[in-house]
Order: C-alpha cells, then sequence, then structure tokens
C-alpha cells in the first residue's frame, strides 16, 4: 500500500493496511510508528481531521498498541 502525504506539523504521511487494521505513520521528524487493530473509520476520520495531530493526540496516541519501526519509508513497510 502506498502513503499519503498530509499537511500537518506534526505528521508527514499516513498509510495503512485495512484487511489487518494496521495504520503507520509517518512524523515530520522522520520516525515511523505502526500502529495496530486500528478501524478504518479512524484512519479515514485522522487524514479528514482538520489537525492531524490534534486527532492522533485525542484518538490514536495512547489507545493501541504500537511499535517504532527501525527504518522511515512508508511505501516499502505494507506492501
Amino acid at each position: 500500500m502506498k502513503s499519503v502525504a498530509v499537511e500537518s506539523t506534526t505528521l508527514a504521511k499516513v498509510a495503512d493496511a485495512v484487511d489487518r487494521q494496521v495504520l503507520e505513520l509517518e512524523f515530520c521528524d522522520q520516525r515511523v510508528y505502526q500502529y495496530l487493530g486500528v478501524p478504518t473509520e479512524v484512519h479515514v476520520a485522522l487524514l479528514l481531521a482538520s489537525s492531524k495531530g490534534n486527532y492522533f493526540n485525542r484518538h490514536i496516541r495512547g489507545k493501541f498498541t504500537f511499535s517504532r519501526l527501525a527504518r522511515s519509508g512508508l511505501d516499502q513497510s505494507l506492501s
């Protein structure tokens, strides 16, 4: 799956694998995290949010199991 660049001061790219409920976020500092068990509607709401960082902090951070990926590059990790 290809990532989507987003306009945000917090996030640079967003990608998900709907069939696996995996959401990957690349932050502006190039850290990449993978969040597990994220419903599609959360991913869609993140993309539609006027403030991606605020949405992330309120609806994703601390609510899903996550891991930091060793490398950046969302295009490669979910394909």
